[in-house]
């Protein structure tokens, strides 16, 4: 099956659980996050994000926050591993900011795996 959206490039939704940890921590990814580093180049290179959807982001908006928010509200539906991707880009990044966000999800993951 080929995807509809123009966002995403798999059919593959994101797991309940990927969805529900980037909402817990939105609005704090929001207001940290920096997307131009390293960010979405990661994820368009990786092929998490169209090029269409990376032009929109850097075009529709102009302040960090709006283009991380953007960034997050597209992520669920771009598929499987792009949760994971966008952890990795966070790594990638190298900023501490980053790092510490990238760590949280995945604690925020593996704490939510164990409950079930």
């Amino acid at each position: 099956a080929t995807a509809q959206s123009s966002s995403t490039l798999t059919a593959v939704p994101m797991s309940d659980l990927h969805r529900s940890v980037l909402l817990q921590c939105y609005v704090e990814l929001k207001s940290s996050v920096n997307v131009e580093d390293h960010v979405l180049d990661y994820l368009y290179s990786n092929f998490v994000i169209s090029k269409s959807l990376r032009d929109r982001i850097r075009s529709d908006c102009t302040t960090a926050e709006s283009k991380a928010g953007m960034l997050l509200d597209e992520l669920p539906s771009c598929g499987a591993s792009a949760f994971r991707e966008f952890v990795d880009a966070l790594i990638a990044s190298k900023t501490s900011v980053h790092q510490k966000l990238a760590k949280k999800l995945m604690n925020m993951v593996k704490n939510d795996q164990q409950s079930l």
